[in-house]
């Protein structure tokens, strides 16, 4: 009679073992890059738009065309404002001008 040769029972529980802590640190930094994209697209100065939605609370935006190049740097890209409601459909919160001080 033969005998079976498989893996020992130490390999099976090992391995399994691998593949639960990598679900777990996969979960862990799957949260964190939701958490970081948020606030790499919070403009760190003042968010300038053309125009107010109606549904937006004053406070958040300035109103006007751009920034005042003499003391203030535009930055390229797609920004929000800082304090953006976690809720909030952050297309209709871009600004159309993030404006940072510039000395």
């Amino acid at each position: 009679m033969k005998r079976a040769q498989g893996l020992p029972i130490s390999t099976i529980i090992i391995a399994a073992l691998g593949i639960l802590v990598l679900v777990v640190v996969g979960a862990i930094f799957g949260g964190q890059i939701g958490k970081f994209g948020r606030a790499a697209s919070e403009c760190p100065g003042k968010c300038v738009r053309t125009t107010m939605a109606p549904d937006i609370p004053s406070g958040y935006f300035e109103i006007g065309t751009g920034c005042n190049p003499e003391f203030e740097t535009k930055l390229s890209g797609t920004y929000i404002p800082r304090g953006t409601p976690k809720d909030a459909k952050l297309t209709d919160w871009q600004c159309s001008a993030c404006c940072v001080p510039t000395g």
